[in-house]
């Protein structure tokens, strides 16, 4: 064994694979087969396990478990809270000869940032007295003060990382590793004397440290696949290992090498043997015919409706197989590896369980704590609305008794409109007050109903405008019972976290409708929360705000880890390895092969405000964890090279590539190496993107059977089917929901009110003026949201201005009476907003000429409407159409 490891005095050994299906053809493979393997990732433990017999024992497990098991303190919550408060400390001893207060905010606002970084620099041990501070950036030296002050103070002691291990200690953090992995593991016939650490590329700075504690009692063997005739694309790893000052030991006796006439070469490999000798500079060697297809997706969210097809089906497909059901990822006829795999925050809202178990804090009662910190002001002792989003969450809560579930929610979101600018609960219910009156005085008035009836906030009874402002006073109360002596408390987290423990135990638990997967939830927070105890901290309200997700975090549960529908390039090496044994039609689906998402910058493999300049000025690179670890951070960009490469080359199934052309306002180029090799683009079908379940017929209200519709409703019908189904069949009238809408209704009330106020008087712009600042003054008490708003306000009183000026008065001395047709079209126009839209007139104007009722009677029938459905109509018209926030087709339709 010692001829293959260097003898017992060298605990260090570095070799490669040349190919990962045959690494058991190589030469050192029965001295390794029986010892621990900690992979870099959970796929390419999954990958071994499937792909070697002698891995199927729970002899694997990852990098990242043996990491924790051995470092559980500094993963801990506990640790990361205390460090948290200790860094919000520092900041406040910090002196600035200007601006101080401005920097102080500043670095407060990204605590979570300096406190990864500050973690790295105690994980490296860096020595400030060698670090050349002169040649940082002013944020950095910001950063190197507070660890000054973290190590020159007696908050050091939340910051020692333990660095002195036994031999019993490293070997119960062995066993603990491969546990966590799975539960029966028989350790006589695993050899805990060397472990291989497999297929790392991004050293961290804790799995470095690691390594090192390891080897001082065992043999640490480093694995990684190198393949020797691609040396350009491999030299990234052999880049990376070169830091370790470690002979690299490889042999290239079972190496692939794709051949169009061999049964066993893919397209896909053959394609990466040509990238692969255009990257050696060798563009015409096995130059044989290979031409290469890459999908273009116009944005994340066409991307992300391709992905969800995808897994739709799959999901079909796992509910069908009743014998032997797996995770719904293996379902899947296409799997996907994207350079950003930012599109899965697009897709966990429509697949959340398939990214885990849900944190405590996305529950409606987790939303309900978040929601009134965020209301909270420490300044004032008091509620401070600054997002009316936050009131919604905590009456949806359910945290709040109500009679039906979800009335609360529905009530405040019609009324919100009508105190959108108040800062306080009282400010709120006062407005409410005066909401009660108005709906009091509409049912008294005709005209003044028929105004108001299509405002959303008069939309409510006065009963209900009552439970609402219960509802406010309950939560008021609830607010301050949690926070009102938060600042005047010593451990004030310890006391806080006491008092939501109790909540939970009583309020919701003691709940008899409180589901079984979410009681078991709150038991797992509550089992959390006794680490509450053990923490002495006290910080402002800012740093509990920031740590809320450390504390109310439930206790993992084995089997509940997340299944991610897109995985990043470093879960290829790991994937792949399971193409051997799928089905041929499998797809390995290669995305966001953009220039831009391929070469990420250092920048971004570094918390702010660290970065790739720092490491190589901080101080000189003696330690070799310093070097290894700066240096896969600078070779990330070459990384995603070669798991392209890689992933095509070892790819036994087909394979497809796409990239994203328009990502936060930017435009994408296709990855450099495609288009030389002459990629031709395809794209999408038209096909909606992750669209509504289409409403059955079954579900559809009955058309009324006495057919009682009239010409508004056949116009809407005309404009979109979709939308005559929301006003004339289910809501039986126009209400004006947002903001927009309700400022164009407005504005068209007071064109019509001034109208009819000013015919037969002279044209003067102050008498027109005069007029519409008078009627405005009429009708604001039924906008209250305008009151502060003087930019609308004149905003709605120019644009009146205007249209009576040019489309009512035109050249005339003096104002036009008011005809009966004239009546008509201001009412449609209360009705419609716009009655022309675009440039073709036969398809819009035309709509609002009047037509017979027997007419409408027969298109409007109910078999007649039946037959032709209520599909969505995307047009000009969306951006004026009452239930558009329903619908979302107009959002697909933009682009956006």
């Amino acid at each position: 064994m010692e001829q293959f490891f260097g003898g017992i005095d060298m605990p260090f050994s570095i070799y490669t694979y040349s190919n990962p299906y045959e690494i058991n053809k190589e030469l050192y493979w029965d001295f390794i087969k029986n010892c621990p393997h900690f992979c870099v990732s959970q796929t390419m433990a999954n990958g071994m396990i499937e792909t070697y017999e002698e891995m199927t024992a729970g002899k694997v497990s990852t990098v990242g478990n043996l990491v924790n098991s051995l470092f559980p303190y500094w993963e801990s919550t506990e640790c990361k809270i205390k460090q948290y408060t200790d860094i919000d400390k520092a900041i406040g001893r910090l002196e600035f000869p200007e601006n101080g207060d401005k920097v102080r905010q500043s670095l407060r606002f990204n605590r979570k940032d300096l406190s990864n970084s500050l973690r790295i620099l105690f994980e490296l041990d860096m020595n400030i007295e060698e670090m050349r501070v002169d040649l940082m950036s002013e944020e950095q030296k910001h950063l190197i003060r507070l660890y000054r002050i973290i190590r020159e103070t007696d908050m050091i002691h939340d910051f020692n990382l333990k660095r002195h291990f036994t031999r019993v200690e490293v070997d119960e953090a062995i066993k603990q590793g491969m546990i966590l992995e799975r539960d029966n593991v028989d350790f006589s016939t695993v050899d805990i004397d060397t472990i291989v650490i497999h297929g790392v590329h991004q050293f961290s700075p804790m799995i470095l440290q690691t390594i090192e504690l390891v080897a001082k009692y065992k043999r640490v063997v480093l694995l990684f696949n190198y393949q020797q005739q691609y040396k350009n694309v491999y030299q990234t790893w052999i880049d990376v290992y070169s830091s370790f000052d470690l002979p690299i030991i490889s042999q290239f006796i079972n190496e692939f090498k794709a051949n169009p006439l061999l049964s066993n070469s893919y397209s896909g490999n053959l394609l990466a043997d040509k990238l692969s000798n255009l990257i050696e500079g060798h563009p015409e060697e096995n130059d044989i015919e290979c031409p290469i297809e890459i999908m273009e997706f116009d944005n994340n969210t066409e991307f992300a409706g391709y992905v969800a097809n995808i897994f739709e089906d799959a999901l079909k497909r796992q509910e069908q197989d009743t014998e032997n059901k797996r995770s719904t990822l293996y379902y899947m006829q296409e799997q996907f590896y994207a350079a950003n795999n930012s599109v899965n925050d697009i897709l966990k809202i429509y697949y959340p369980g398939q990214f885990g178990e849900r944190h405590f804090l996305t529950y409606p009662i987790g939303h309900f704590f978040l929601s009134i910190t965020n209301m909270w002001n420490a300044e004032e002792g008091g509620i401070r609305v600054e997002n009316m989003n936050d009131i919604a969450e905590c009456l949806n809560s359910g945290f709040i008794r109500e009679k039906t579930p979800g009335s609360l929610y529905s009530i405040f979101n019609r009324t919100k409109e009508f105190f959108v600018r108040a800062k306080t609960i009282d400010q709120i219910m006062d407005l409410l007050g005066k909401l009660k009156k108005r709906i009091a005085k509409a049912e008294k008035d005709e005209a003044e109903k028929r105004i108001v009836s299509r405002l959303v906030y008069f939309d409510v009874t006065v009963e209900e405008i009552e439970t609402l402002v219960i509802a406010l006073m309950q939560l008021d109360q609830i607010t301050k019972l949690f926070y009102e002596d938060f600042e005047n408390t010593a451990n004030n987290f310890k006391e806080f976290y006491k008092r939501i423990k109790e909540f939970l135990e009583t309020r919701v638990l003691g709940a008899e409708d409180l589901e079984e997967e979410f009681r078991d939830v709150v038991k797992r927070v509550l089992v959390r929360l006794e680490e509450v105890d053990k923490i002495d901290a006290s910080g402002s309200f800012d740093v509990l705000k920031e740590t809320m997700a450390y504390y109310l975090k439930q206790e993992s549960k084995k089997g509940l880890s997340a299944n991610w529908i897109v995985r990043d390039f470093e879960q290829i090496d790991g994937d792949i390895l399971k193409s051997r044994k799928q089905d041929k039609d499998t797809i390995y689906h290669f995305a966001c092969l953009s220039d831009n998402d391929m070469n990420v910058s250092g920048r971004e493999r570094f918390p702010w405000p660290l970065d790739v300049n720092f490491f190589e000025v901080a101080q000189e690179p003696i330690d070799w964890k310093y070097q290894v670890y700066v240096k896969s951070r600078r070779e990330y960009k070459n990384f995603k090279r070669y798991a392209l490469i890689y992933g095509l080359q070892f790819n036994r199934v087909k394979f497809k590539l796409s990239y994203v052309k328009n990502v936060d306002d930017k435009e994408n180029e296709m990855y450099y190496l495609l288009k030389i090799r002459g990629a031709k683009k395809v794209y999408l079908d038209n096909k909606p993107v992750l669209s509504l379940s289409e409403v059955t017929k079954n579900a559809l209200p009955q058309l009324d059977a006495a057919n009682n519709y009239g010409q508004y409703d056949y116009f809407r019908y005309k404009i979109c089917k979709y939308r005559f189904l929301l006003e004339s069949t289910i809501e039986k009238k126009v209400v004006y929901r947002d903001h927009f809408l309700l400022l164009k209704y407005l504005e068209i009330l007071l064109e019509n009110a001034a109208r009819i106020t000013l015919q037969g008087q002279l044209a003067t712009e102050d008498v027109l003026l005069d007029i519409l600042n008078n009627e405005f003054k009429n009708l604001e008490r039924k906008f209250e949201f305008i009151k502060d708003m003087h930019t609308e306000r004149m905003d709605v009183v120019t644009n009146a201005k205007n249209y009576l000026l040019n489309s009512v008065l035109k050249q005339r001395i003096t104002f036009p009476k008011v005809s009966p047709s004239d009546i008509i079209y201001m009412k449609k126009k209360e009705e419609f907003i716009y009655l022309q839209l675009g440039e073709k007139e036969e398809n819009f104007f035309s709509n609002f000429r009047e037509v017979l009722q027997a007419d409408i009677v027969d298109r409007l029938s109910g078999d007649r409407v039946d037959a032709a459905g209520y599909p969505k109509s995307c047009g000009d018209w969306c951006q004026y159409c009452a239930v558009r926030e329903i619908c979302l087709e107009p959002y697909r339709y933009s682009g956006n």
